[in-house]
């Protein structure tokens, strides 16, 4: 939908962003604010036209600061140039796979607590082109910046907590599917997570920020290797084989129904908090783009899956690892190659116990919704293996 229309269509299709609603102050800082004033003029060129429903202040707030992350961004560069370019990379990755909501983040949480893996940080990713420079001092004033836990889900966030590249690439002005959060409903720039989907110029911009992005990463850990994860690279099979031909894969599926309730909930919390507009979408609009995403998604993911060599892909059950969470990631390690288990061991067992007595709510998937999962998500329940609630209804399991 382009700004034209939907400013034309205000009064039917919008309603009023409440970033409050999510336990998020208004005058909290957005991903927005760790731009650089390139990124951030080429995501919102044009959005000005919308000042009428637009929160003026954020919006100045966020240009202010671009500019200053400009300058840091330059001192970065000449601070650290020499030795960056001079970083290789340890070893291939591990990455892990998921569509949004189907733990992926807690599976990339797990395997992060592995000392021999190293994974961004939310430092990192919402810093990208500055942490460098500003680590040290950023960390101790992590509570002033940074909100206690994410609003799509209370997930803790602190400045070492593991985080996905996807929010590293968005900040550093890379086309990303997260994109259209800034100017929900307003958006014009590229934010397609296909990069087949791109122009060769966009594509070679993305190429370029992630590898910038990924070797500030190993640098400040060079004997370790990467734990990555964004639910945007399983569509993106093909590109990461390019660049790390031996990379390891590891696939969280996960109930659709759940996934869809928690998609649209995350949806709703993203756009509200992260918005820089006053009005967002009808949360009944996502429902369509909810269904066809992680249709066009499992395609791509089809479509570029038999390129993984054998040996380099791992599937597990979102529920296999709640109910199993050690045996599970004993599986992955031994499947993988990804070492002895012993390693990790430790810090999962920390993580296990800090997790007692968390259960994520059930599903709230209305009938007329859960009929048009069954049907447009079919081959997902079959090839995953999860009955359908007509199947559960009449005994065919």
């Amino acid at each position: 939908m382009t700004a034209e229309k939907t400013a034309s269509l205000q009064m039917s299709d919008l309603v009023p962003a409440r970033p409050e609603d999510f336990g998020y102050s208004r005058y909290m800082p957005r991903l927005w604010h760790g731009m650089t004033y390139s990124a951030w003029r080429n995501l919102s060129r044009g959005q000005l036209r919308n000042h009428r429903q637009m929160r003026l202040g954020l919006y100045a707030s966020i240009t202010a600061l671009s500019l200053g992350n400009s300058l840091l961004s330059a001192l970065s560069q000449a601070a650290y140039g020499r030795a960056l370019a001079r970083t290789s990379f340890h070893e291939d990755p591990v990455f892990v796979l998921g569509f949004w909501r189907s733990g992926t983040t807690w599976l990339h949480q797990i395997l992060s607590c592995d000392p021999r893996y190293c994974a961004p940080t939310s430092l990192q990713v919402f810093m990208p082109e500055t942490f460098l420079l500003l680590r040290h001092a950023m960390k101790p004033l992590t509570r002033l910046w940074l909100p206690e836990s994410r609003p799509m889900d209370n997930v803790a966030l602190e400045a070492d907590s593991s985080e996905e590249d996807e929010v590293a690439l968005v900040l550093s002005g890379a086309p990303s599917i997260l994109r259209i959060a800034a100017f929900a409903g307003f958006e014009t720039s590229a934010s397609a997570a296909d990069l087949a989907q791109l122009s060769d110029e966009e594509r070679d911009l993305w190429r370029r920020k992630w590898a910038e992005f990924l070797t500030k990463v190993q640098y400040l850990s060079p004997d370790k290797r990467l734990m990555l994860k964004s639910p945007a690279h399983t569509m993106r099979i093909r590109e990461i084989l390019r660049v790390f031909p031996k990379a390891k894969f590891v696939h969280i599926v996960r109930n659709p129904y759940e996934i869809m309730d928690s998609f649209l909930n995350t949806g709703l919390a993203m756009t509200a908090t992260q918005t820089v507009m006053k009005v967002m979408p009808r949360p009944e609009y996502q429902v369509d783009s909810a269904i066809a995403a992680f249709r066009e998604f499992h395609e791509i993911f089809e479509r570029d899956k038999g390129l993984i060599p054998e040996g380099n892909y791992k599937l597990v059950r979102y529920e296999d690892l709640r109910r199993d969470t050690k045996s599970v990631v004993q599986d992955i390690y031994s499947d993988l190659g990804l070492g002895a288990f012993s390693m990790i061991e430790p810090g999962l067992d920390r993580l296990i116990d800090a997790r007692k007595g968390y259960s994520p709510k059930a599903a709230m998937v209305d009938p007329d919704l859960a009929a048009r999962v069954d049907q447009e998500w079919f081959e997902y329940f079959v090839r995953y293996g999860y009955p359908t609630r007509s199947e559960r209804n009449t005994g065919e399991l």
